[in-house]
């Protein structure tokens, strides 16, 4: 049986070894679709990108380094700056050439956009719109750029007002040009909006307002596919500290999280996330249906990172330290099917259509995908 029959129509899409040759031989973007069918589209993917320069005094010349994380922030910005001298160029360098092929709707960044630590709000201000501005610049200003909000974007003195100050009319403009409608005010701490028949929901990650999150998700019957947006995971990590490092950290209830997880699996949703600065990816199946999560990461901060090569590639390598972790891990795991958990960080491509959705990996600068993950699978009527 041919890939595309086993998976996807052949109108939609093919995944897997023959990934790359398949896409190849699919119509361009713009091609007409058929009568009644949704539009297929492609989405660019950046994980955490932490924009920053060289010299230090360029954001960070009004930095309070009178605290206890001082030496840590510092070790930061060194790293960020070669970074950016030496690696991160050529990744969305690598991102920009692929997109240039396949014409995304938009591209979307999973949040710490920024360094933040700035100090002040102007300043704040102008790294935000330097980056972005730069960000566009890679990919000619011809795309929408979306960014979920992380918890470096408002990291610093008066940086969370200057964050909502200068990205709440930036992301009502940018959604407008995704949708060709003027939406409702994209406001935190979450947000939705509709893309040919799918609903895509932006949340803050340290919200307390995860029943929010829910009520949108259940509401939504009627969606194609169900895309979830969180700078922190909603799947425990191994690689993370398992309460501070996910979506609503420590705030809600296990009654509220489990109805999230109960949401999600009901609409078979996808979840996008960033934060640990690994590639992450869970498939859970349950009583309920399941969904997927994929952890990406753009931290291009050596090159052993350019690699697709797993740490842990087994359901049975998911754990995690600590007893008030494992009550959650019992409940991921009894359900999970597939656990891909790599340090390589890079570039991502996301293609939905009618018959589901699969997610291209690039490790570092490479412009050929080295993994692609199956994140929803539309069943045959």
């Amino acid at each position: 049986m041919k890939i595309e029959d086993s998976f996807f129509t052949r109108r939609d899409f093919v995944v897997g070894a023959a990934a790359t040759a398949a896409f190849a031989t699919l119509p361009s973007f713009g091609a007409p679709r058929a009568k009644g069918s949704k539009s297929n589209y492609y989405v660019s993917v950046l994980g955490d990108t932490h924009y920053d320069t060289e010299p230090e005094s360029v954001y960070h010349s009004k930095y309070d380094y009178n605290n206890r994380w001082a030496n840590v922030v510092k070790d930061e910005f060194y790293r960020n700056g070669v970074m950016w001298r030496e690696l991160c160029p050529s990744l969305m360098t690598a991102s920009a050439k692929i997109a240039a092929k396949k014409r995304p709707d938009f591209i979307l960044q999973v949040g710490d956009l920024i360094q933040g630590d700035c100090g002040d709000p102007n300043v704040h201000k102008k790294m935000l719109d330097d980056c972005i501005k730069k960000f566009k610049g890679y990919y000619k200003d011809q795309y929408p750029f979306l960014t979920v909000i992380g918890n470096h974007d408002f990291r610093g003195k008066g940086a969370r007002k200057a964050y909502f100050d200068f990205m709440n009319p930036y992301n009502d403009k940018e959604i407008e040009k995704i949708t060709g409608t003027k939406p409702e005010k994209a406001r935190y701490p979450v947000f939705s909006f509709r893309h040919n028949g799918d609903l895509w929901v932006f949340c803050d990650f340290e919200t307390k307002a995860i029943d929010k999150i829910s009520e949108l998700i259940e509401g939504a019957e009627d969606a194609r596919h169900v895309f979830l947006v969180t700078h922190g995971p909603f799947v425990l990590c191994p690689s993370a500290s398992p309460y501070a490092w996910r979506l609503a950290g420590r705030y809600v209830s296990e009654e509220s999280r489990k109805r999230l997880y109960i949401a999600l699996s009901r609409r078979r949703a996808i979840v996008l996330s960033g934060h640990i600065h690994t590639t992450t990816y869970y498939k859970i199946e349950n009583e309920y249906g399941g969904f997927t999560e994929a952890s990406v990461s753009s931290v291009y901060s050596s090159p052993r990172r350019n690699t697709a090569e797993p740490i842990f590639d087994n359901v049975s390598d998911y754990k995690l330290k600590g007893r008030n972790a494992q009550g959650e891990v019992a409940l991921f795991k009894s359900g999970m099917k597939e656990f891909y958990h790599s340090i390589g960080s890079g570039h991502y491509r996301l293609y939905v259509a009618d018959g589901g959705v699969a997610l291209e990996f690039y490790p570092g600068n490479s412009e050929k995908p080295a993994k692609t993950f199956i994140m929803k699978k539309q069943k045959r009527s």
